[in-house]
């Protein structure tokens, strides 16, 4: 899973969800969700020191926004890996 972690005074969190839409949108597979770290009953992880951060399960994938490209490259990667891992 794709967790995209923002917060409201983060200006480059703009395009970190709407990249987290648009990687929804191309592929539904995956799941992807948003936290806002200052949501009251959000669960940050302690590896998530700024915003925005993309973290698939607990592995920090990117600091920072990456390209749209990048972005679709490196989760159906780490998608379908994890895919492969569970079905044995």
């Amino acid at each position: 899973m794709l967790r995209v972690y923002v917060s409201a005074h983060c200006l480059a969190c703009r395009t970190a969800i709407q990249r987290a839409e648009r990687l929804e949108a191309l592929r539904p597979e995956v799941p992807v969700t948003v936290v806002d770290v200052e949501a009251p009953d959000a669960v940050v992880p302690r590896k998530v020191i700024g915003t925005p951060i993309y973290m698939w399960n607990d592995r920090v994938v990117f600091m920072g926004n990456p390209s749209e490209q990048e972005l679709l490259d490196r989760v159906t990667v780490l998608h379908y890996d994890s895919e492969r891992e569970r079905s044995g």
